[in-house]
């Protein structure tokens, strides 16, 4: 009797076994088609791959914008949904929102050179991704992002060599997005920060150089209180200048020390041409130029912040912030200098400019640096001579190392800078513009004019 059921029951089994090979093979080649969509295996000249471990010890090459695409497919959405990651970025959880996939970041760490150089705490943060409804959703993401403080948008247009976001951050006040980077941010605790900050752009992903980032940025009614700036309308204050070999060297300076002159004994060459070479709208911007900060938040060919920091953004990093190349460094300058403006008003920054800004190894301020270039007091000086110096501040250790240590100078950016310098007749310009500098003599001086201040390092 046993027997004369064995062939229904292995029958039966066979048939299983054939339907679930047949479905395993369905759902097989169903991914492989999937995958083949997505574009996951686009790896076409110029195509932007990362490498994946599909297995211990095995990697392969997948298209970034296969990924996304393949992560917002109705079998990525399947496969995501529930699923926790330990990643660089912190515990990242995913989950399907109807057509969305929702990646919850708690807690969230960031180490990204461009924003900080250290590794940075970040709020809980939500990102949701969906494909955009038409005939391009499978190019088009719809990306928003979202945390206790701010909230932006973008479109993510993708392709085989890279992923394009428009994005765009509405009116939020300055504050919130200080305390998001207050990890990187230390004013953070103590600052009263008003205004608001809107801001929108696209960049491509990955950076190169012939991927330049457009940002555009408006900010309205900024205000800052609680950074103790006001401390520097008169008296004495420490100030670290640089020696030859890096290391800075702190020192007193301010009203009452001999490396400090007050704004009217520096005579008014110095001052007209530190603002032709560096700031051409310090009397009428509040501390900072939009589009110039515009131009220094977005990163540029080796994805890191650029200058173009006004002369109040300068005094900030040369007095508080430092000069590291990143977002956070930008934000704290900004904070510094739109309270000095308040506290200090345009006659004391300059003052404190041409007093404090590096000219060279050793070499703080205009004094100094007259008299190791030129041997002379500032008011002294030629207009061409107060144009050179203003010329090199973008770059002053290599103006020292090759122009003045080889006493060979080279006069095209003094020139443009005399000619900047329009509180100057035309005519007197034009006759300084034809004449040499004479440096003085390379040898015993070396530049380092750095005081040793007894108790101070």
């Amino acid at each position: 009797m046993a027997l004369s059921r064995t062939g229904p029951v292995r029958r039966w089994l066979l048939r299983g076994a054939l339907a679930l090979g047949v479905a395993a093979t369905v759902a097989a080649s169903a991914t492989a088609v999937t995958l083949a969509a997505s574009g996951v295996f686009d790896y076409r000249a110029g195509a932007w791959t990362v490498a994946l471990r599909a297995l211990p010890g095995v990697t392969v090459q997948a298209n970034v914008s296969g990924l996304l695409r393949l992560a917002t497919s109705p079998l990525g959405l399947r496969l995501l949904d529930g699923r926790v990651r330990t990643t660089q970025l912190g515990t990242l959880a995913f989950q399907r929102d109807g057509a969305a996939l929702i990646v919850r970041c708690a807690p969230c760490r960031l180490h990204d050179a461009r924003v900080a150089t250290q590794r940075i705490a970040l709020p809980p943060t939500e990102l949701r991704v969906s494909r955009r409804p038409g005939v391009e959703s499978n190019n088009v993401l719809d990306v928003e992002l979202r945390n206790a403080h701010l909230a932006a948008s973008a479109a993510a247009t993708l392709s085989p060599e890279a992923v394009r976001l428009d994005w765009q951050l509405p009116a939020t006040p300055l504050a919130a997005v200080v305390r998001t980077l207050a990890d990187a941010i230390p004013e953070a605790r103590n600052a009263q920060v008003g205004g608001s900050v809107q801001a929108s752009g696209r960049i491509a992903l990955p950076l190169g150089r012939d991927r330049r980032p457009v940002l555009r940025l408006h900010l309205d009614r900024l205000q800052v209180e609680g950074l103790g700036t006001e401390a520097l309308r008169h008296g004495r204050f420490a100030l670290n200048c640089p020696l030859p070999d890096g290391t800075p060297r702190q020192f007193l300076t301010g009203e009452g020390e001999r490396t400090w002159a007050s704004l009217d004994a520096l005579g008014p060459l110095i001052a007209q041409a530190a603002i032709a070479a560096e700031d051409q709208r310090f009397e009428e911007h509040a501390g900072y130029d939009l589009t110039e900060l515009a131009h220094a938040l977005a990163p540029d060919g080796d994805d890191r912040p650029r200058g173009a920091s006004t002369i109040t953004q300068q005094l900030a990093r040369t007095l508080y912030t430092g000069y590291e190349r990143t977002l956070a460094r930008k934000l704290r300058e900004l904070l510094y200098a739109v309270e000095m403006e308040r506290t200090l008003g345009k006659p004391r920054i300059l003052e404190l400019y041409l007093n404090t800004v590096d000219w060279g190894p050793g070499l703080c301020g205009a004094r100094a640096a007259s008299r190791a270039y030129f041997g002379k007091r500032v008011p002294q000086l030629s207009p061409l001579e107060a144009a050179w110096l203003a010329g090199i501040l973008r770059a002053p250790h290599a103006a020292h190392r090759e122009q003045w240590a080889t006493q060979t100078p080279r006069l095209e950016r003094a020139r443009w800078v005399l000619m900047q310098m329009r509180s100057l007749p035309r005519s007197e310009r034009e006759k300084w513009s034809q004449r040499g500098i004479e440096f003085a003599p390379a040898g015993a001086r070396g530049g380092v004019t750095v005081p040793a201040v007894a108790g101070v390092r």
